[in-house]
């Protein structure tokens, strides 16, 4: 078995595939996120602590296939990864550290092939510099779409799914994301994720006809269980 080094950064490291079976949690309602965001780029924004990224190991965990993690917020969560057996599945870890990094990273694994390999390329968090560097750069929308834009191309012509945890701000009493014109308009799925004590509600966003569609979820040792 090859261990995943978290430090480990600026290049795509793989583990071999593990047949572990894994807890799916619950029916119907985790059969549902699974078929309704392959092959689209699905955004998931909500307040730190509310799941984004349990909700997407999640989803990368229960599909058998290669998959990349890309990092905007530092060293992998070695311990979420323990949870859902991804040490040892095929998975691919990319750290970025600016935004033009993570540009820069999507457009040389577009140019070379390497981003067709994927079914699953989860994205955490992908506002993370954008919402400082917005203020900063005159380029940082240019930079933000031209990420996006990829993604969206591979979604599209590959199958693939595109999972993009956002972080959020608050605005006039709502939560925002950061950024949340550019990730919608490239995201064919946008989803709401809130935490009560208990559970975790997840409310889509988009498109308009599941706008009502909610799913309740929550998170314990191991793991995500549908409710």
């Amino acid at each position: 078995m090859t261990d995943v080094d978290p430090n480990k950064c600026g290049e795509a490291m793989s583990c071999p595939e593990n047949h572990h079976p894994l807890r799916q949690g619950g029916g119907q309602l985790s059969v549902w996120i699974l078929k309704i965001t392959e092959g689209k780029v699905t955004s998931i924004y909500g307040s730190a602590g509310s799941g984004k990224t349990n909700l997407c190991l999640w989803i990368l965990s229960s599909v058998p296939a290669p998959s990349l993690y890309i990092s905007t917020e530092g060293s992998l969560p070695t311990s979420l990864l323990d949870r859902y057996s991804l040490t040892t599945k095929d998975f691919y870890f990319v750290e970025v550290l600016s935004l033009e990094d993570l540009a820069t990273q999507i457009i040389g694994m577009f140019l070379n092939g390497e981003l067709s390999k994927y079914r699953n390329i989860c994205v955490d968090s992908v506002n993370a510099h954008y919402r400082y560097e917005v203020m900063e750069r005159r380029d940082a929308s240019k930079l933000f779409n031209a990420a996006l834009a990829i993604l969206s191309y591979v979604a599209s012509r590959y199958g693939t799914r595109v999972l993009l945890t956002a972080q959020v701000r608050e605005e006039e009493g709502e939560i925002v994301p950061s950024g949340y014109e550019i990730l919608e308009f490239w995201s064919d799925l946008v989803l709401e994720v809130k935490r009560s004590e208990v559970y975790r509600v997840i409310s889509v966003i988009k498109p308009i006809d599941l706008k009502e569609r909610k799913l309740v979820f929550s998170i314990d040792e191991q793991g995500v269980i549908f409710e």
